[in-house]
């Protein structure tokens, strides 16, 4: 494929993800109950998007640069987890409650059984939802965002920058120990989902999880997938570009394009507040303020009856 064609095609692709994504925080930001971490989650796209028509764009300034491309959105990953398991416990109230310890846990989901799931449950067992274990959740997608950062640095230095005799077995450890970070950051949200479905459901929590974890499925599998077209011959270097260098252009024009149509699309969808919850929401209101004139109506008639009443009390004594 041309150069200049697909520097045109994920430039267009990126530029229309930002618009997308520009459209959904103007016309909704107001109307999020957590603007910030939501915020957080919608920018992944373009970010994502961006990104990749960066590394096109840069195709030829080799590794370094491109795994330094990597690490801006691996480390965004792990940002936008822990924003959505903090978007969830505003759905279901217990912002105050992490941020202020004198506040209790509402009595309707105080005690509730937490699921962890398999091998963690080995560990923790099925524990029954109280602050501590409110804060341990949110300290399982902390350490991902610290871990991170911290292992994609060392990887840098000490396997593409500065390699020696330790670099296979330092990729091995620092692998394993990003795939139990992210996997104990995931954790928390599956316990917390599988908790507070009946109150998340209103909310659309699995399309906003999909635009985390979709956009991070798409782009390391296929990753993969390009890695063995070119191992197999399907994919072939050309007369100014290795075949490093054209995998990853694949790489970056199908991230650009997915995140234009896919999942920019899909963020919009996620977190653009449903017609039919607002219309609801309207109708509660509107029976609410019934009820309040209701009962008002049903006060001033009751004050009434008392002042007739005390009207015929007093016309029965001056007749006597």
């Amino acid at each position: 494929m041309d150069y200049d064609l697909v520097l045109y095609i994920s430039g267009t692709s990126a530029l229309l993800s930002v618009l997308l994504t520009t459209y959904l925080i103007s016309t909704n930001f107001r109307k999020w109950k957590n603007p910030t971490n939501a915020l957080i989650i919608v920018l992944m796209a373009p970010l994502f998007a961006v990104d990749s028509f960066v590394g096109l764009l840069n195709l030829e300034e080799g590794e370094i640069v491109a795994h330094l491309l990597d690490m801006v959105k691996e480390c965004y990953e792990s940002v936008t987890l822990h924003a959505f398991l903090m978007l969830m416990y505003t759905f279901c109230g217990l912002t105050e409650v992490i941020k202020n310890e004198q506040k209790p846990i509402p009595d309707e989901i105080k005690g509730r059984e937490l699921h962890v799931p398999f091998p963690m449950s080995l560990l923790v067992g099925h524990p029954i939802l109280d602050k501590k274990w409110l804060h341990r959740l949110r300290l399982w997608t902390i350490q991902f965002i610290i871990l991170r950062p911290v292992l994609s640095t060392i990887d840098l230095v000490f396997v593409d920058i500065y390699p020696n005799d330790f670099s296979k077995a330092l990729k091995i450890i620092i692998t394993i120990a990003l795939n139990l970070s992210v996997t104990t950051a995931f954790f928390a949200l599956i316990t917390f989902y599988h908790a507070f479905e009946h109150e998340l459901a209103s909310h659309r929590p699995l399309a906003k999880f999909l635009c985390i974890k979709g956009v991070v499925f798409f782009t390391t599998w296929q990753g993969v997938v390009l890695k063995a077209l070119g191992f197999f011959g399907v994919l072939n270097e050309g007369y100014r570009f290795s075949l490093h260098e054209i995998t990853l252009a694949w790489q970056d024009l199908l991230v650009c394009v997915e995140m234009a149509f896919i999942f920019s699309p899909l963020c919009v969808y996620a977190f653009s507040p449903p017609v039919e919850n607002k219309d609801e929401g309207e109708k509660g209101v509107e029976m609410m303020e019934k009820k309040v004139k209701k009962e008002e109506m049903t006060e001033r008639k009751k004050e009434e009856v008392k002042e007739t009443k005390k009207e015929e009390v007093k016309e029965t004594k001056k007749t006597k």
